[in-house]
């Protein structure tokens, strides 16, 4: 295909989105095959584009994988040698449900009107997808793009993943993760409550600890820790915590903006956001 031709036509961008969501160096990801994509196209402008991922499963802990069977990345992004002006009309994303660690999380992303530009590189980012020789890139700062996003997931389930999670971390340490409970409960309109218990091993030594997190999330997308509170039986665990109390104190009435992390990787702003814990746990925002 020549520079001019990207994005081509709709089965050349439905190729190429394909290629785009195999993963590189990553966890393991089974039922990327049976991924639903479908798009159409007028000229440069990408009318729609669906992409239904329900049934993806998602494994954290990667299997090992042959250095000869590894994409070869480039270390340095190649020069862009082509672009082309267009605009994403309507893009749809969702998973009913998507499973990680055979935890069912439900998602569903809407994008409309975002100006972009169809990039060509000079060689294709990755050595073996000739697909990677093609990219898309959001075009002035995503002016007049404007869309929405859901996540949820059982609340029961969030103990489960969470220990999904910290296990492969916890196992680099030593430290085995013996148990976990979490429960998360709303707290005031704009809040959730977080307790946790968690048992933790490290060679002969056991120990147990509790905590007490309340979050608010503002609809601007502001994340303030109100109030952190941690303890534990075990009289070793209990004096490190007594401590480190000083710096535990201080990080209560700490926030964050999520939109300074999204505007530092060049995405869109968020606002409307929304946390609800009930029998699901949900998590919803505008964009623009």
């Amino acid at each position: 295909m020549s520079d001019a031709n990207w994005p081509g036509d709709a089965e050349t961008v439905i190729g190429w989105v394909r290629a785009s969501i195999q993963p590189v160096d990553a966890p393991a990801v089974r039922g990327l095959e049976d991924v639903h994509i479908s798009a159409e196209l007028s000229g440069t402008d990408l009318t729609t584009l669906t992409i239904d991922a329900s049934g993806v499963e998602l494994s954290l802990d990667p299997p090992p994988t042959p250095a000869a069977t590894t994409p070869h990345v480039a270390a340095e992004e190649p020069p862009v040698v082509h672009r082309t002006p267009g605009v994403l009309r309507t893009v749809r994303v969702t998973a009913d449900p998507v499973r990680i660690e055979r935890i069912p999380v439900t998602i569903d992303f809407q994008l409309y009107d975002a100006r972009v530009e169809w990039l060509v590189y000079e060689r294709p980012m990755i050595a073996d997808r000739p697909e990677s020789i093609h990219g898309l890139e959001l075009a002035h700062d995503g002016t007049g793009m404007r869309g929405a996003f859901t996540a949820s997931l059982r609340a029961a389930d969030l103990t489960p993943l969470l220990a999904a999670v910290l296990h492969p971390a916890l196992d680099t340490t030593g430290i085995r993760l013996r148990r976990l409970k979490v429960d998360v409960s709303q707290d005031g309109a704009d809040g959730i409550r977080i307790q946790g218990r968690a048992g933790i091993g490290w060679r002969m030594l056991r120990a147990s600890a509790t905590g007490t997190a309340r979050v608010g999330v503002s609809r601007a997308g502001i994340v303030t820790l109100r109030e952190l509170r941690v303890g534990s039986r075990n009289p070793l665990v209990a004096i490190a915590l007594r401590a480190a109390r000083r710096s535990i104190r201080e990080q209560v009435g700490r926030s964050f903006d999520l939109n300074d992390e999204f505007a530092s990787a060049g995405g869109p702003r968020l606002s409307d956001v929304r946390v609800v814990a009930a029998k699901r746990l949900t998590i919803s925002a505008r964009l623009a």
